[in-house]
């Protein structure tokens, strides 16, 4: 009798262990369903922004600092060529072995 009493028990709480694991796996896979959610619903509106805000970064007539933006386009303009004619003087250069 104590034998029965003892492996009914043990399968009990086999059984009370299976259902415990069975429950934590089934919330942790319904937070990481909402977890990926949020991330697509945040990753949505930010593309969402990124559309809308577009539109005015391109429309310069109506920017109020299109004078700086002028200015820093006119510094930025020769440093790349320079840069540019830099690189391509470098790569004709024929190498000091031949």
């Amino acid at each position: 009798m104590k034998k029965e009493l003892g492996y009914g028990v043990a399968l009990a709480g086999a059984l009370a262990g299976a259902g415990a694991l069975a429950v934590a796996l089934m919330r942790k896979k319904k937070r990481e369903e909402i977890y990926h959610e949020a991330e697509l619903k945040a990753m949505n509106e930010l593309d969402e922004m990124m559309n809308e805000g577009g539109e005015d970064i391109l429309d310069c007539d109506t920017c109020c600092c299109a004078e700086e933006c002028a200015e820093v386009c006119a510094e930025t303009e020769p440093q790349e060529e320079a840069d540019a004619k830099e690189t391509t003087e470098t790569a004709e250069e024929p190498p000091a072995g031949s």
